[in-house]
């Protein structure tokens, strides 16, 4: 196994040795995974159901928006536009598809949001590859955020679920990011083994103060990725938050440093997407991330 031995210098030691602890966990449990297992958590009792979508229907667009608030691409990564009308993010009998399309989008600079207006970008420019991008219209602060997502098969994809503060970039909680750089099954590292390339990440800090930093886990390995619907929980209180796949704990952060800027800033939305990763062929495959369904559960208020 590898490991990112810098957690056990630059973050709390009580939480980088439990960390390490889940990836060795989050092996054996890949390694004696039976077809057809269903592997999954419950929420504390005293939890209700805040927001549950199960995508059984067209997709409800007073609850949820296509693309980010603010915008459709990022100036900086030219690589991919988000989908804006429902054609790469849609529901039928499978569930919400978010599909990777090359399906080329031109762009005209002096019709972008200023913050766009890069001085780099051309007047007139051309993204090729549209990748299907639901944020919700509804954000919270604290609670438990689970959805049960296939995540495709195929080269150099970059698939997410995740928050962001509707105030300020960051923070960031990244339930999981996937990247099928090296394998279409989501594998590289020192054994080279298949479903593992996914991994939890927390952006914190101020990007304008200079102390913008980041915090996650590695080499988290979840069986057959590809080919089930898996479990992916975000549990967030004032004390931790807490990244679960599949029915086992992946990461665990306790660090009040780190934690202050996710309670003392303001509530957040949630972001479903496919991607491409930055390094990616002229022709990627076209696929489909799915996902059956959303819920955001809080602490019941007689708890609070």
């Amino acid at each position: 196994m590898e490991f990112n031995l810098a957690f056990l210098f630059e973050k709390k030691l009580s939480d980088a040795l439990q960390i390490f602890s889940y990836q060795f966990k989050s092996l054996f449990r890949y390694l004696n995974y039976r077809e057809g297992e269903k592997r999954a958590l419950t929420p504390p009792e005293n939890y209700s159901t805040a927001f549950e979508d199960k995508f059984d229907t067209d997709l409800n667009e007073s609850e949820w928006r296509y693309a980010m608030p603010w915008g459709t691409f990022h100036p900086n990564s030219l690589h991919q536009y988000y989908d804006t009308n429902g054609d790469l993010s849609y529901v039928n009998e499978d569930g919400l598809n978010l599909l990777l399309r090359k399906s080329p989008k031109e762009f005209v600079k002096a019709e972008l949001e200023e913050w766009q207006q890069a001085p780099h970008l051309p007047e007139r420019f051309t993204i090729d590859v549209g990748v299907g991008h639901i944020s919700s219209r509804r954000s919270w602060k604290y609670g438990w955020f689970e959805a049960w997502v296939k995540i495709p098969r195929g080269q150099h994809y970059w698939p997410a679920f995740w928050t962001c503060g509707v105030d300020s970039w960051p923070p960031e909680i990244d339930i999981f990011e996937a990247y099928s750089d090296k394998s279409p099954l989501y594998g590289g590292g020192f054994l080279n083994l298949p479903n593992r390339n996914l991994r939890p990440n927390l952006h914190y800090g101020s990007v304008e103060e200079g102390t913008k930093d980041d915090y996650g886990s590695y080499n988290n390995q979840v069986a057959n990725l590809t080919d089930r619907f898996v479990q992916y929980v975000c549990h967030w209180e004032e004390d931790f938050i807490k990244i679960y796949y599949d029915g086992s704990p992946v990461f665990i952060c306790t660090e009040k440093n780190i934690l202050k800027w996710f309670n003392e800033g303001g509530n957040h939305f949630v972001i479903l997407n496919h991607g491409l990763h930055g390094d990616y062929p002229e022709n990627p495959d076209e696929s489909s991330m799915l996902v059956r369904s959303f819920r955001v559960l809080q602490k019941n208020s007689s708890e609070t």
